[in-house]
């Protein structure tokens, strides 16, 4: 159960206690928050301690996206091994520093950090849960709730876990890469279900027209 200590120090404990040891999987954090593709999405000018919790509070932060990050570091400040860094006010995960421990999840007031597999192959970048019209007026790659992606996955591992799509990554990875990446064919927006990587997908394009799968989607 130590994931920081991965596979090497459970076989470790399990020497010193006379117990078998089991797999440990790698867990990498994870933001799901698609903000890392947008420019302007200020909604007010926010004096204060510059932290999440405490910004949050004031209309949920100076974002304008209720659901999406603040973008003041309180998770880069709780992880003991600096595998998260800010580029643009937006935190990113450096998998290859980050040892699955956890301490950034309980740090973000929206909950937009969750634990996944590090062989995972696609992640949900949005947590909206607002009307699909509502989210695109404000955030150009936000999830529409159109439940394309849940349609299409063969595995059923894509579902609508309390008014966000998620991932069962278990149920995804066991399925196998046969499925062709179905959820991220199948989304109508730009981005809502990325392949995972290291790092999120940034642009800086202006806000684009919605193409003609977008459209049928509003």
């Amino acid at each position: 159960m130590c994931f920081p200590g991965k596979t090497s120090v459970a076989e470790a404990v399990a020497r010193i206690t006379g117990k078998q040891g089991g797999a440990v999987e790698d867990l990498v954090a994870v933001v799901h928050c698609a903000r890392s593709l947008r420019k302007d999405y200020q909604k007010y000018d926010y004096v204060g301690f510059e932290m999440c919790s405490g910004a949050n509070l004031a209309f949920a932060g100076p974002t304008d996206c209720q659901h999406g990050c603040v973008g003041f570091g309180e998770c880069a400040a709780a992880c003991p091994f600096h595998a998260i860094t800010l580029e643009n006010h937006f935190p990113v995960i450096d998998e290859d520093i980050c040892v699955g421990c956890g301490r950034c999840v309980p740090a973000c007031p929206k909950g937009l950090i969750t634990m996944i597999p590090k062989k995972a192959r696609a992640v949900v970048r949005c947590s909206s849960r607002d009307p699909g019209k509502v989210t695109h007026h404000i955030c150009a790659v936000g999830c529409m709730h159109c439940m394309s992606c849940v349609r299409a996955c063969p595995a059923e591992a894509v579902g609508l876990v309390d008014g966000v799509i998620r991932i069962d990554h278990k149920k995804c990875l066991d399925y196998g890469p046969q499925c062709n990446e179905a959820c991220i064919k199948a989304c109508f927006m730009v981005h809502a279900i990325q392949p995972y990587s290291v790092s999120p997908l940034f642009q800086v394009e202006e806000r684009h027209e919605p193409t003609e799968q977008e459209a049928l989607a509003l």
